[in-house]
């Protein structure tokens, strides 16, 4: 095309878009159309207002029927004039139709009447009120055609059929000039209609496609018995699929095979469900993604998806599947953080209490025997109080009650740092070999006057040939001397206490077992915590703060080993402890727990 002609007919084109109503112009379709309609016939008319000087000059005066020809092109002018300033298109298109029918009714009465060749071209008149979007002006257009076809039968019957309008023009090849450019006109707006409306229909996919893949959804249409008859693009990505692939994959029961087993009655369920009223239906399944099928190598994890599903206009359940997984394990994590710091409080509402009982008693007994001690009038020399210089034997036992509250407060400190340095992941192991019957004989040797004083029975079952073994012996003393204090202190008196140890092919196994109060089956997870008694809170028949088995546990798993517990109670408690041979773990960087995980682990049983 010639570039400055196509400027021009754009430059037109403009011209005319400018004159569709404003109240079409906001929506893309309806502007086409009635762009289109105003188009075709401003042409129309144009046409009319061109042929009629040359029609005037080569054929003199007119006929009635090229008049009427002419009269019908020109006609359109005013229509389009119509619609561009009501905007209504519907009622143009039925004035246009009326127009035709008239006119060719006309053009037939003149040129032969039922007879005419024109005649059947009235059959476009319908198409044309079709445009409308109105059975009632189909249904008016198929009568008034029925009634101008009566009319000719009556007032037009046996009128001669005439062969040229004019004496120029044979009608025939003018209707079927003027036939094929209605039906042109038609057939552009017919196009133009479902072109535009299948552009919509697209891009109305395209944006519920990308909508759907931005928010990670899939909408689905079922078969009554649940099987998916469509699927949109936006699945493919849900399910970890291919473009091309996806929509056949899930197709059928491609998707009832990717529900987890344990879920497919809820999913069947809820789509029979929604089928049957008009409610919506909402559940969370478990959907395997990616492409590979079950049984193979690889296989994709099930993800969490939420299901929801409702019964169309047509009766045809609709469902929209969304990825819920990374708010499952979000919720879960916030369930966890929620049960750990419920947890934390716990454990510090426990420590205040434990700590606070613990220190207070030595306490008062050190600053009351101390007061004694220095509340009395001094004697010869200042240095001692009269009443305790005459009263050694009371001045040695205070005296020793004070050491022993000191020892104790010493003691609850010592367990205190080490749990601490313990979990931080400082505490030092150094594996070295020693002999393991000579370091716990001494442990149970220096706990022997406890024993005696309490009234209890300290035995040991060391056999001689226990060897040496590569650890932490300054931690294993330790663990035997927290042990026999523990079993010493819940066993009654006339009880039995026995050391114990053995070698494996594992390792080396010791422990301590007693004919004590025994712990219940209720508490055995729990005095393993730190600040943790089976019998809690201030009225406690036992003191401590206890932190011995936390020690003892903790000690052990630095090692790379375990503590196992079991007991009955009123029949006693046998704590062993499992070191490997294979050496101790290598030392956790500082700052690092060695075993921060399983305290969390205990904490929450213990919440």
């Amino acid at each position: 095309m010639i570039p400055g002609l196509q400027d021009r007919l754009r430059l037109a084109a403009s011209h005319v878009d400018a004159l569709v109503h404003p109240g079409a112009a906001r929506d893309e379709v309806a502007r086409a159309r009635h762009g289109a309609f105003i188009r075709g016939h401003l042409a129309c008319g144009a046409l009319a207002l061109a042929l009629l000087p040359m029609l005037l000059a080569f054929n003199g005066v007119t006929t009635l029927a090229l008049a009427l020809v002419l009269g019908w092109l020109t006609a359109h002018l005013p229509l389009a004039m119509y619609v561009s300033r009501s905007g209504n298109l519907a009622r143009g298109h039925l004035a246009s139709a009326v127009l035709f029918a008239v006119f060719f009714a006309g053009l037939a009465g003149l040129t032969g009447g039922l007879e005419s060749p024109v005649l059947p071209f009235l059959v476009l008149a319908p198409l044309e009120a079709a445009l409308a979007g109105s059975r009632r002006a189909v249904v008016a257009m198929v009568g008034l055609s029925t009634a101008l076809l009566a009319g000719l039968w009556m007032f037009a019957h046996g009128v001669p059929t005439t062969g040229a309008i004019g004496g120029v023009l044979p009608v025939t090849v003018v209707a079927i000039v003027l036939a094929l450019l209605h039906a042109a006109l038609l057939a552009v707006r017919l196009t133009t209609d479902t072109r535009l409306q299948a552009g919509r229909l697209a891009e109305a996919s395209r944006r519920a496609d990308l909508l759907g893949g931005m928010i990670g959804e899939a909408v689905l249409r079922h078969a009554p018995g649940g099987q998916v008859e469509a699927v949109t693009p936006s699945a493919a990505a849900l399910f970890g699929l291919a473009p091309n692939t996806g929509a056949r994959e899930l197709s059928g029961d491609g998707l009832f095979a990717r529900v987890h087993v344990g879920d497919r009655p809820a999913y069947l369920k809820a789509l029979s469900d929604a089928a049957q009223d008009d409610t919506p239906h909402r559940i969370e399944i478990r959907v395997r993604k990616g492409a590979s099928q079950p049984g193979e190598a690889g296989q994709a994890a099930h993800a969490w998806m939420e299901l929801n599903c409702r019964a169309g206009a047509d009766g045809q359940v609709v469902s929209v599947l969304r990825d819920v997984d990374g708010e499952k394990r979000l919720a879960s994590e916030r369930d966890l953080a929620r049960t750990e710091a419920a947890a934390a409080q716990d454990a510090r509402s426990r420590f205040l209490a434990t700590v606070s009982h613990e220190l207070r008693t030595p306490l008062n007994a050190i600053l009351g025997f101390s007061d004694l001690l220095r509340g009395q009038p001094s004697g010869e020399g200042g240095t001692m109080p009269t009443v305790f210089a005459a009263d050694p034997a009371r001045t040695a036992e205070y005296a020793g009650l004070i050491h022993q509250s000191g020892s104790h407060l010493l003691q609850i400190v010592n367990d205190m740092l080490n749990m601490a340095r313990i979990e931080a992941g400082q505490f030092e192991i150094r594996a070295e070999s020693f002999d393991v019957r000579a370091c716990l004989d001494g442990c149970r040797r220096m706990m022997e006057p406890e024993a005696a004083k309490l009234g209890l029975r300290l035995a040991s079952d060391l056999p001689l040939a226990l060897g040496t073994f590569s650890a932490d012996e300054r931690a294993c003393r330790q663990i035997a001397l927290n042990l026999l204090s523990n079993a010493l202190k819940f066993t009654p008196e006339g009880g039995r206490v026995v050391l114990f140890a053995r070698a494996e092919a594992s390792g080396l196994v010791f422990g301590v077992r007693d004919t004590g109060i025994g712990i219940a089956p209720e508490d055995q997870d729990r005095v393993v915590l730190p600040f943790v008694q089976a019998s809690s809170g201030l009225s406690r028949l036992h003191d401590g703060a206890g932190l011995g088995l936390s020690v003892v546990k903790g000690l052990a798993e630095l090692h790379g080993g375990r503590m196992m517990l079991e007991s009955r109670v009123g029949e006693g408690t046998c704590i062993s402890i499992a070191l490997p041979s294979r050496g101790t773990r290598a030392r956790p960087a500082r700052g690092e727990s060695a075993i921060v995980p399983t305290l969390q682990q205990d904490l929450k049983r213990s919440a």
